[in-house]
């Protein structure tokens, strides 16, 4: 591959990551200039709803008093990213909601068969765009009775389907310095999922 090529493949990486990049650094915005339309859709075929950002601190002040009861199994599987809220603001994010979803943004948590430890996932998150993907695969694993859950993501690829067009290592940041998920609730017989993030956001993510 010349140089060009290279760098025009280096420069679509950094623009495409950037709406997970935010979502994982608590780097969310707002913006009119998207709706939720197909959020509505999404929750209409599964025939779910969403809870409120007011249930949402209702759960999670029970769970910092007394766990949430979410076990590492029902984590395992494909997740969506539905929606999300800024701390502090009773409204949707509807910008970023709607990026995540426009860019059929997913996180997967799957048994970590490399380790011993019993709470440890393998954790990857991507993003879509026409025939590309990027990929970001990392670990994590879940502590206390919240629980938490601690993860990093060491590897970031640009794919075309199968093929990996790119491919860039990542350094892990030291361990109060990793990203985490507080998980509020497993809803509606375990297909949504509620979290806060460790820069204060609440996401909401849908079982694929």
């Amino acid at each position: 591959m010349n140089i060009s090529k290279f760098l025009i493949i280096e420069a679509a990486l950094v623009i495409a990551s950037i709406p997970l990049l935010f979502l994982i650094q608590g780097g969310i915005r707002k913006s009119p200039l998207f709706k939720n339309s197909n959020k509505e859709e999404l929750l209409r075929k599964n025939s779910l709803t969403l809870p409120d950002k007011k249930k949402l601190i209702e759960l999670e002040k029970n769970v910092l008093s007394q766990g949430s009861g979410i076990e590492f199994d029902s984590l395992l599987g494909d997740w969506k990213f539905i929606s999300v809220w800024k701390k502090d603001i009773d409204e949707e994010d509807s910008f970023f909601s709607s990026l995540l979803r426009v860019f059929s943004a997913k996180i997967k948590f799957k048994k970590n068969i490399s380790s011993d430890h019993s709470h440890k996932l393998a954790v990857m998150a991507s993003i879509q765009f026409g025939l590309l993907t990027i990929e970001f695969s990392g670990s994590g694993y879940l502590k206390g009775k919240q629980p938490l859950l601690p993860f990093f993501l060491n590897l970031i690829e640009l794919k075309s389907g199968s093929n990996i067009l790119l491919s860039r290592s990542l350094e892990e940041p030291e361990e109060k310095e990793k990203p985490f998920f507080g998980l509020i609730a497993l809803e509606e017989n375990g297909k949504l999922l509620s979290a806060r993030r460790q820069g204060g956001a609440m996401i909401i993510l849908l079982k694929d």
